[in-house]
């Protein structure tokens, strides 16, 4: 009898220690990577050198981008959530908010995380403490169309330093005569009633010295936003962007050679090259090129982001090797350079490898890396953010259609405090 119970108990440690190491043998990614065929290849990369490194499976979880933060929100919720989570960084202020991501500090080393600039790792940082590693950062920096502006008598080589300076040319761009059988516009903003639209006017208010908030309170009626808003309505009641237009909406009429600027990430490379049917090409001598944000009155850049991060989830039971996966995301070369091969969008947020090899040769890729120092990719970190941008974006529109715009930035700030003050 005490050799039968010797023998289960024996057994039953075994199957426990067996069902341990079969739990730390696979961990799950969610995300949008692989629901883009030309990424197919990097997700077999990433699970063959996952599985090399550390004889563990990774398993992945496609997840369209626009389901993305509420398959992580409800599978937290649920208990269940991937290991690994691709989120954007307006997002983790949301996702720490409600404890669902575990704070990434002690699972890497000091050095490793000096790679990052700063300004990537404060979108993600909260209460010093860092919730998710900057992957592929996306600082918005606009695009011009060189040939519109040699028409215009603008130099390409010289685009616009100041924000004065870039009204200026977006004017002479809209002066000339049709093309493409429609009207050329100045430059293609996203002006219609979505918090998108209303976070795309956030650079204007960079550029003329104001900001949505001061000391974590939102304050949007100020004499440096009014300015910008100001810069925005000359531009629309002019008829030099497009009424009404989201990024889907502007981004046609940049891609078929209408507009003289747009604002853009680094995939603005990839989106040209596609939208105009390979008709554009993006280079420093072709029909498209980037320059840096206008500087505002004090001299100073600043500009805002969508860079796309990877978090840990704070219920995953593999932390350790989860963490892995993501230091081979970040801070491998073969695979940042892989991932620039296939989409050439910046890799990683780790400094060091965006300036070697085929990137660091890149010279529309440095321009966007050195924005990685002015770059804000959370301009309020709350979990609120984004309804706050969706209180903004009516008061937009309505400066759009040529209303006052003190009155419209003063009931901005009535609707906000009013959707804060609720629970």
């Amino acid at each position: 009898m005490n050799i039968l119970m010797t023998t289960f108990a024996t057994a039953s440690v075994s199957a426990a220690l067996a069902l341990s190491v079969q739990a730390q043998e696979t961990i799950t990614y969610s995300g949008w990577l692989g629901t883009e065929e030309l990424n197919k290849p990097l997700i077999s990369n990433f699970q063959e050198q996952f599985k090399a490194e550390t004889g563990a499976d990774l398993v992945v979880v496609d997840t369209q981008y626009s389901e993305a933060l509420n398959q992580a929100t409800v599978t937290t919720l649920a208990g269940n959530p991937a290991d690994a989570l691709h989120l954007v960084a307006g997002w983790v202020p949301a996702m720490q908010e409600m404890g669902g991501l575990e704070p990434l500090n002690d699972y890497f080393t000091e050095e490793q995380l000096a790679t990052i600039p700063e300004a990537l790792l404060s979108s993600v940082r909260i209460d010093d403490k860092i919730y998710a590693l900057p992957w592929a950062p996306g600082p918005v920096l606009p695009h011009f169309n060189r040939n519109l502006m040699i028409e215009a008598g603008l130099d390409p080589e010289n685009p616009p330093q100041t924000w004065p300076e870039f009204k200026d040319a977006i004017m002479k761009i809209c002066a000339l005569p049709d093309k493409n059988g429609g009207k050329v516009y100045g430059i293609a903003l996203r002006t219609d009633q979505s918090p998108n639209s209303a976070l795309w006017t956030i650079p204007i208010i960079y550029g003329h010295g104001g900001d949505i908030q001061t000391d974590g309170t939102i304050d949007i009626n100020t004499p440096e936003n009014v300015a910008a808003f100001e810069w925005l309505q000359d531009i629309a009641e002019a008829g030099c962007t497009p009424a009404g237009n989201g990024f889907s909406g502007s981004r046609n009429v940049f891609a078929q050679g209408n507009a003289g600027f747009i604002l853009e990430g680094p995939w603005g490379r990839g989106m040209v090259k596609t939208m105009s049917g390979d008709k554009m090409t993006v280079a420093p001598d072709g029909d498209v090129w980037v320059m840096e944000m206008p500087k505002a009155p004090n001299g100073t850049r600043r500009t805002i982001g969508n860079s796309h991060e990877i978090a840990i989830s704070s219920l995953s039971e593999n932390k350790e090797l989860t963490a892995k996966f993501l230091e081979l995301l970040i801070f491998n070369e073969a695979n940042t350079s892989m991932y620039y091969g296939v989409n050439g969008q910046l890799p990683t947020g780790s400094l060091p490898l965006l300036k070697t090899g085929e990137i660091g040769d890149d010279d529309y890729a440095q321009i966007f890396v050195n924005a990685l120092s002015y770059i804000h990719d959370n301009p309020w970190k709350n979990a609120k953010f984004n309804a706050v941008m969706s209180q903004i974006a009516p008061e937009m529109q309505n400066i759009v259609a040529g209303n006052d715009v003190e009155p419209a930035l003063a009931a901005a700030d009535e609707a906000v405090k009013r959707l804060l003050s609720r629970n």
